[in-house]
């Protein structure tokens, strides 16, 4: 009587062939993984101790880990109060060792003939650096302002920052006629005003 098993050879082809296609399944370079559930954060990549490159902030062959690269030196900047906005200062006479102090720039406000001035400056800190005085000196149509600053405590230790610093001069009612202001020495544009 026949047998109702297929021969052994036919069994044994159609196993291998399962094994085949659940092994390729397990390794087929097209799978893409899953992604971790939204509560289960990945691991970050932790600093290494030490830079491959003075100031790269990254390692040869990965410079994202460690810190963004800078490509240009930091500069650094004045340190200004607020949003980039001059400290006001009050004169103080009678600070010591007096010196004059290139202003930045000159800012004029008119009413009528009475004019008041905005001069802005770069300085210390106090008690090192203090608005002494504002020199004015006129001449024929020419106001020149120059910006005095001392020390309140000449044996004071002070951080070495600069600051922007203003102040306001009230130079009274001018003669009508053309005007201009400066500061010598400096960097601030001269102010040209007509007086009516």
């Amino acid at each position: 009587m026949p047998s109702a098993r297929p021969p052994r050879s036919a069994s044994a082809l159609a196993g291998a062939a399962l094994i085949a296609l659940v092994v390729g399944a397990c390794f087929d370079a097209t799978a893409v993984p899953a992604s971790p559930p939204l509560d289960v954060q990945a691991p970050t990549p932790s600093a290494p101790a030490s830079s491959a490159e003075p100031g790269g902030g990254g390692t040869a062959g990965n410079p994202g880990i460690g810190g963004p690269i800078v490509s240009e030196p930091i500069v650094p900047t004045p340190v200004d109060p607020g949003a980039n906005q001059p400290a006001l200062q009050v004169p103080k006479p009678g600070q010591h060792d007096p010196h004059p102090v290139a202003a930045q720039s000159l800012q004029a406000s008119v009413d009528g003939r009475h004019v008041h001035v905005k001069i802005t400056w770069y300085g210390g800190v106090a008690p090192c650096s203090v608005l002494d005085s504002v020199k004015v000196d006129r001449g024929e149509g020419t106001i020149a302002l120059t910006v005095i600053e001392g020390s309140s405590d000449l044996g004071a230790v002070c951080i070495e920052i600069a600051m922007l610093k203003a102040t306001i001069v009230d130079l009274g009612e001018l003669a009508p006629g053309s005007w201009t202001i400066t500061s010598p020495n400096s960097d601030a544009a001269p102010i040209q005003l007509t007086i009516s």
